[in-house]
């Protein structure tokens, strides 16, 4: 039986379930370095495939069982996934993670402040590289704000941490906030974003390490797909 971190066809990595209750699994294609989808046939019931209809890259038959694997869908916002799946595996959630902090460490390395950090303003390509797109000059929507902001304080560069975990975490648990089963250690590491102590969380750049620990490396591999930390002038760009 399929399960997180299985090896399809010594290339497609799972990373988990692709939504609650779903046979269809995100993977990691570790030969290109991009996000899959992998359905395996003859699964009964079978949901709706939420990737693109006859987008198939490849058929893997791997201990008795068939794998379609299909395209990740074209750049969206992580609102927009999240509204189709629900919840997205932790494995991926691990991945876009990283690589959103890996890109807002830099920034903040430069004195760079975001501010506005939440599914709206996270955009997810169709190779399952995610990014920060620029915010309208405000705060993010007030669900992702950190509580001193909410409490009248500036933002900072904790509050930005903790957006970025409770954007992790809508993305582990969904609308209704509530964790269907028990917490899996990418949770944990993201709940350490979100202490209620602007001192007790980590860096952005320690929130990218603690992140990276999840993700399946290849020797000289990084979360960003290989490049190395952005500049502040690229952070704007992205």
């Amino acid at each position: 039986m399929a399960r997180e971190g299985t090896l399809i066809g010594d290339r497609y990595r799972l990373l988990g379930p692709a939504g609650q209750g779903a046979v269809v699994w995100h993977a990691q294609d570790e030969r290109l370095d991009r996000i899959v989808a992998v359905k395996p046939l003859f699964d009964e019931p079978a949901p709706a495939i939420p990737v693109q209809r006859g987008a198939i890259c490849d058929v893997v038959d791997e201990d008795s069982t068939t794998y379609l694997v299909l395209e990740y869908p074209g750049a969206r916002t992580l609102t927009e996934l999240l509204d189709e799946h629900g919840t997205l595996a932790p494995g991926l959630v691990a991945r876009f993670g990283a690589q959103l902090a890996a890109v807002l460490a830099a920034a903040h390395d430069e004195g760079v402040l975001h501010a506005a950090v939440d599914p709206d303003h996270v955009v997810v390509s169709a190779e399952g590289h995610a990014a920060i797109v620029a915010g309208a000059g405000g705060c993010g929507a007030r669900a992702y704000l950190a509580p001193e902001v909410l409490d009248g304080g500036f933002p900072d560069f904790p509050s930005e941490v903790f957006s970025l975990g409770a954007t992790l975490y809508a993305a582990l648990a969904g609308r209704t906030h509530e964790l269907e089963q028990a917490p899996h250690p990418v949770t944990e590491a993201v709940l350490q974003l979100l202490h209620p102590s602007p001192t007790a969380r980590p860096t952005m750049a320690v929130a990218e390490e603690l992140l990276s620990a999840f993700l399946p490396r290849r020797p000289g591999s990084r979360p960003d797909g290989g490049a190395r930390r952005a500049a502040a002038g690229d952070y704007r760009c992205v």
